[in-house]
């Protein structure tokens, strides 16, 4: 079968650090071709090929005829790719998507961020057959008419490739990983770490987007010291080693995130997480046995006073039942199917 991916531009496909869709991207990509599947991509610059074609574009600039120029382009870098495959599985922007609405195609919509009633009516107007749409949570789509429409498929991790540790690190530490933003709780991590007299490592990126640079420089900054280490962006081995050692991880979200991956890769490496009980995190942590769900920093607190009722095994077994990239890959494999066969 000849399977096209496309991804948008900001991130390569995989990414070098930060970039969860793009590490999905890359990982259903390279399950794909393991199975004999030549898989196209198009996608930024950095980005690695995965037995077939690979096709870069560049993210516009921020004035409005570069964002006209790019989507013209895009149209035209698509084509050859988009008349080869048997299907496409979207991980980008919808509005890329002109000429690929506008063929016969069969059309699988990953959506990895929030969706908005506006993006399925648009997408609607253009395509009503050979359509398939997946989400990644039922917090994702819950707001959606369309919400019986999709398929869902939870994300994954690479877990046979992921050390994990029966006993955490001494001295004991948590961790915190992801973009460093108010929105992800930074700040509330390093509260409760505090409160709990224990050391917290902070890996991640400092975000770009409005408010992050001053979240960082008022509320992260000047907190750093001793009990407080800021490890900065991490790859693959730097994560491994940050989460697989921690007693546990902090999500203390503030939004509603369709799915947060590095829940998953947590567990994977055996290490409980203490999340806010928010948006999809219910579906990914089972509470009081791979970790647990709170409504406040008091109860975080408490919850870390708690860590020694969570088996590290449960853990890594949950990621290893649930979470799995071959997991993950038969079940975009039989959407596929049913689009295929004229059923989805």
């Amino acid at each position: 079968m000849n399977i096209l991916f496309i991804v948008d531009p900001r991130i390569p496909v995989p990414p070098h650090d930060y970039g969860g869709i793009e590490r999905i991207a890359a990982a259903l990509a390279s399950e794909l071709q393991s199975l004999g599947h030549r898989v196209d991509l198009i996608a930024g610059p950095g980005s690695h090929a995965f037995g077939g074609s690979l096709v870069t574009h560049h993210e516009p600039g921020a004035g409005f005829w570069s964002r006209c120029f790019r989507k013209i382009w895009f149209q035209i870098l698509s084509l050859p790719a988009l008349l080869r495959a048997d299907v496409v599985l979207n991980f980008g922007r919808l509005d890329y998507l002109e000429t690929a609405l506008r063929l016969s195609v069969p059309l699988l919509c990953c959506f990895q961020n929030p969706v908005s009633q506006s993006e399925m009516d648009w997408l609607h107007r253009r395509r009503s057959k050979r359509l398939a749409l997946v989400g990644i949570s039922r917090s994702q789509i819950e707001d959606l008419s369309e919400r019986e429409r999709f398929f869902l498929i939870p994300n994954a991790t690479d877990v046979e490739a992921t050390p994990w540790r029966a006993v955490a690190a001494q001295p004991p530490y948590l961790a915190f990983l992801g973009r460093v933003t108010k929105n992800k709780g930074a700040d509330t991590a390093i509260r409760v770490a505090r409160r709990c007299g224990m050391k917290l490592r902070i890996g991640g990126n400092l975000s770009k987007e409005e408010g992050g640079p001053e979240f960082f420089e008022n509320e992260v900054r000047p907190a750093l010291g001793p009990d407080v280490e800021w490890v900065g962006p991490v790859d693959d081995a730097q994560k491994q080693v940050l989460l697989g050692g921690a007693s546990a991880l902090l999500f203390p979200i503030r939004w509603k995130e369709p799915f947060g991956i590095v829940m998953v890769e947590s567990l994977a490496n055996g290490t409980p997480v203490i999340a806010s009980r928010c948006a999809s995190t219910p579906e990914v942590i089972e509470d009081g046995v791979t970790g647990f769900l709170c409504d406040s920093e008091d109860e975080m607190v408490e919850a870390v006073a708690r860590l020694g009722a969570i088996e590290r095994t449960a853990c890594r077994r949950a990621a290893e039942e649930r979470f799995s990239v071959p997991q993950m890959t038969r079940a975009y494999l039989a959407v596929i199917d049913r689009l295929l066969g004229g059923k989805a």
